[in-house]
């Protein structure tokens, strides 16, 4: 499929289609990292990054953060060129956390059981998979492809004890009722 390929995304990016980019932090992150439930320090990889603002945001709080994308090079924050599939098996168990936002909307579904065991492939035991999902509806065509609430803890959360769950208040205005975030142990 289209969406698996590097020069899709490099293409929406040069024609200004990166309707998913906020500009800035996601919201939803910066009031985690001002509650108890932030994760704890350390390190923390963010798969299919984009412009990397996420990234950004972790490093300015302390995170030994990192992000992952084949298709975006920004400037001033490190990300790893890579294709998110090999997460797991270059960097085994090196996070702390995993961060996982508008990537798993992005990819093949057909490839979202593959792409969910390469994140925790690269959890350390008891690391968190932070997950903000996006778009939480019933929608077959993409990119974003839909997401069942169930696939949150059935695919992406897989074998791994789940700590909390909400429809976040502090969900930009057009995603507002339809990101959910979950935040998952590793066992």
């Amino acid at each position: 499929m289209v969406v698996s390929d590097a020069a899709y995304w490099e293409a929406r990016y040069r024609a200004g289609e990166a309707g998913w980019d906020l500009g800035g932090p996601c919201p939803v992150f910066v009031e985690l990292l001002d509650s108890p439930m932030a994760p704890p320090k350390g390190r923390v990889a963010f798969p299919g990054c984009g412009m990397g603002h996420d990234v950004r945001l972790f490093l300015d709080r302390g995170y030994d953060a990192v992000g992952f994308d084949f298709a975006t090079r920004p400037e001033g924050v490190p990300v790893v060129p890579l294709d998110v599939f090999e997460i797991g098996r270059r960097y085994p168990e090196a996070f702390d956390a995993v961060v996982e936002y508008t990537c798993y909307c992005a990819i093949d579904p057909g490839r979202r059981a593959e792409y969910a065991a390469a994140l925790r492939a690269a959890l350390r035991p008891g690391g968190l998979l932070v997950v903000l999902a996006f778009p939480v509806e019933r929608r077959d065509a993409g990119p974003p492809f839909g997401i069942e609430e169930s696939e949150i803890t059935g695919v992406l959360g897989a074998g791994m004890d789940l700590l909390h769950f909400e429809t976040p208040r502090s969900s930009v205005e057009p995603r507002r009722g339809r990101e959910r975030l979950a935040i998952l142990r590793k066992r």
